[in-house]
């Protein structure tokens, strides 16, 4: 019989959460999020709710809005990336049926449900044609494999006023394709709740990002990575205490002039996705050289708001607007000028001195554009960027070692780093 992998991940975090609670107890607005994400999605029939799978800018908040959990299918590949066995025995699976050069993310997705390991069939399945070729590929796929009502958004390209009005359109489709799932109305009273709930989230989520520009940086790179989860909960109570208490620390230690790490000698930026394979290296690198990840393109996010709660036709446009400024939409689904932006945006803003390029090799659209990025980092800034192959969700690509080595490596021959300046 298959495993339950949904019930192993929410019993593994309980256990984390029994360790932390002894050793870390002043840090549980770590877990107690993780705990309310996993528990959601494993007991969601259990509780009569309907399971719905979602992919790039569907809207959460509408989800909640009829009762429903909304679970983001490639939660699954970066939190099992950590434990690369598990992950390798989903990519196997799939690359039995699938071409082994589609991106890590989606070969887990596929092989998680191929494998029977997530015996909960959802109520529906809601996706978009973004943020990439292998996305675009592997979710109808999935959908079919999955067999239940499932609707795909057509994003546009240009992230313009007609691309906006374009998506809203489809997004009150939606509304119409969970009333007809749930055989209810939408609840406006209960929506409007919820939106002001998403709203306080993204206001947080934006203070918290100045936090890291501060010098030195209050807050460690580990915190980017649990963030991610911040589209997939937008709109959920527990999301909104997480980043409370993460906010007081920030401010907190901010005003105290406290970094995150003892000595602060370098402020890095991550030009592509986040490392999930090997997330202890943002650990090594505060320690090692003094050098923390301040932002990430991932996780550069600026939330936006909704700006009349009771207008539909607006609600739908603020509904287009967060889609589209979500991660990876938001730069890797194009046009490339958008990445442009992002990535000299997070240059400035935060005062990097120090360029990774972290590519996970399946992201190969963003690869195409590696050479326009680093030439304009190089020629506005000064700064050389290291181009580093991973794979975010195989571990078995690259090993801890070499991967060490390698940034070591260009510390000290490209950034400058003396043995002196460490911790």
């Amino acid at each position: 019989m298959s495993e339950h992998l949904i019930g192993t991940i929410s019993n593994q975090v309980d256990s984390i959460i029994k360790h932390a609670e002894k050793k870390y107890p002043e840090q549980m607005w770590m877990f107690d999020v993780q705990k309310a994400s996993w528990d959601a999605v494993y007991h969601a029939h259990d509780e009569g709710k309907r399971l719905i799978y979602v992919g790039a800018c569907a809207p959460v908040e509408l989800i909640y809005a009829f009762d429903c959990v909304p679970f983001v299918l490639d939660m699954i590949p970066t939190r099992l990336a950590s434990t690369p066995d598990v992950a390798a025995k989903y990519i196997d699976l799939a690359e039995q049926y699938i071409a082994p050069t589609m991106c890590g993310i989606d070969k887990v997705d596929i092989g998680a449900i191929l494998s029977g390991d997530m015996p909960d069939k959802p109520d529906a399945f809601i996706y978009s044609t973004v943020p990439c070729d292998n996305s675009r590929t592997a979710y109808p796929f999935i959908a079919e494999r999955l067999g239940c009502p499932s609707y795909c958004m057509d994003a546009p390209f240009s992230k313009s006023e007609r691309g906006y009005r374009y998506m809203a359109e489809q997004y009150k489709e939606i509304i119409t394709f969970l009333e007809k799932l749930t055989g209810t109305k939408l609840d406006w009273d209960k929506f409007r709740e919820i939106m002001i709930i998403s709203n306080k989230t993204n206001e947080l989520m934006n203070k918290i990002a100045d936090l890291r520009k501060i010098i030195p940086c209050p807050l460690p790179g580990r915190l980017l990575v649990l963030n991610e989860m911040i589209p997939g909960m937008t709109g959920h109570p527990a999301m909104l205490a997480y980043l409370e208490a993460q906010y007081e620390l920030g401010q907190k230690l901010a005003s105290e002039g406290v970094g995150a790490v003892k000595k602060e000698n370098y402020r890095v930026s991550w030009l592509q996705n986040m490392l999930w394979s090997n997330v202890g290296i943002l650990d090594w690198m505060e320690r090692q050289f003094g050098a923390i990840l301040v932002m990430d393109a991932f996780g550069y996010q600026r939330g936006h708001l909704f700006t009349d709660l009771d207008d539909l036709d607006t609600v739908c446009i603020d509904l287009a607007k967060k889609g589209l400024a979500l991660p990876m939409i938001h730069g890797a689904a194009g046009p490339v000028e958008d990445y442009i932006d992002l990535v000299e945006n997070t240059m400035a803003d935060y005062k990097a001195n120090v360029s990774m390029f972290i590519g996970h090799v399946g992201c190969k659209h963003t690869w195409a554009a590696a050479k326009i990025i680093t030439d304009l980092i190089q020629e506005k800034f000064g700064i050389p960027t290291l181009y580093l192959d991973v794979d975010a969700t195989d571990g078995r690509y690259k090993k801890t070692d070499e991967i060490k080595a390698i940034i070591t490596e260009y510390m000290e021959t490209i950034a400058g780093y003396k043995e002196s300046a460490a911790n």
